[in-house]
């Protein structure tokens, strides 16, 4: 009886001294995706975590929730309590940006680092009738003619903010600045014949390259993209700027350390599945899994980078 007892007493004390994350996530996770269906982020949101089904006790649901350049999304997860069931997926170029150029009360410092899913490709393209043939004719074309050409782009968001970075890695450039948000909002602009040049994810741009409406004349990343390696980046030509599209997770500020390794092992084994890497190569996606840590130092230096850019143009409020 007395052994009885004991392993009991035993067996409770384990219960109680057993880490609180070890039936983590206990109900599904909610992953705010800060934009409309359709897009890159969402997509790769709902590619990778439909993979993630047999990796959790429970599921991770994709919510949509936009407005004010992402930031409803990210403000609400922010307040979101601490525990692991709201995260975040945005990249840098807006959750660095936007919260900087508005009058928003937090930075992407006030959530803490799941990991990077995956990464997008962008493109600096022109009309398929465009006399530049290459990156450097256009910079030549822009900087020799003031105010001529037309940039679309979208004030203060990422496509604003990679036409600074060129500008600044080109002694400075000027342009017609025309409004246009996401990528088919500049695209249609392009071929509407109400803007010369911009910058899109290369997905966005693939069908209008095999019809020769448009044309890209350099990749914005950091190396060439595996969907189009015959195509210089940026730094390749002489232009020292480069933006990768890194969809990365985020959840508020406070959740514990633990919840968080949970779900970042589980993207990680995700982003290794074959079924996973041939879903998002159909979206010109690549896997890029990076740690918590990993994911802090890669923001840092966008932020440092965009925040830089902000102040040499007058744009922090």
């Amino acid at each position: 009886m007395r052994k009885l007892v004991m392993m009991c007493v035993m067996a409770l004390l384990v219960a109680a001294v057993a880490p609180a994350y070890a039936e983590y996530p206990e109900k599904a996770v909610q992953v705010v995706v800060p934009w409309k269906p359709g897009g890159g982020s969402d997509i790769s949101a709902r590619i990778i975590t439909d993979q993630m089904k047999d990796l959790l006790p429970e599921p991770l649901i994709v919510s949509n929730i936009d407005g004010a350049a992402g930031l409803n999304g990210a403000m609400q997860v922010s307040k979101a309590r601490p525990d692991g069931y709201t995260v975040l997926w945005e990249h840098p170029g807006n959750l660095t940006v936007a919260p900087m150029v508005t009058k928003a009360k937090f930075r992407w410092t006030d959530f803490e680092p799941v990991g990077v899913a995956a990464k997008g490709s962008t493109a600096l393209i022109v009309r398929g009738d465009s006399p530049f043939k290459t990156a450097q004719e256009a910079i030549d074309a822009i900087k020799a003619n003031p105010g001529k050409y037309r940039w679309a782009l979208a004030l203060n968001a990422v496509s604003h903010f990679t036409f600074l970075n060129i500008s600044h890695a080109t002694g400075g450039l000027k342009a017609m600045f025309i409004p246009a948000n996401g990528d088919k909002g500049r695209i249609v602009s392009l071929l509407g014949n109400n803007s010369d040049i911009t910058t899109v994810g290369f997905a966005s741009v693939q069908p209008y390259l095999k019809s020769g409406d448009l044309r890209v004349l350099a990749m914005v990343n950091t190396e060439r993209s595996p969907f189009a390696p015959e195509i210089p980046t940026l730094k390749e030509v002489g232009i020292n700027a480069s933006y990768d599209f890194l969809y990365s997770i985020f959840a508020p500020k406070g959740t514990p350390q633990e919840n968080i390794q949970i779900l970042s092992d589980a993207f990680k084994k995700a982003l290794e599945k074959p079924a996973t890497i041939a879903a998002l190569k159909e979206q010109c996606l690549v896997p890029f899994f990076r740690t918590p840590e990993e994911t802090r130092a890669l923001w840092q230096g966008e932020s440092d980078l965009y925040t830089d850019l902000a102040k040499e143009n007058g744009l922090i409020k």
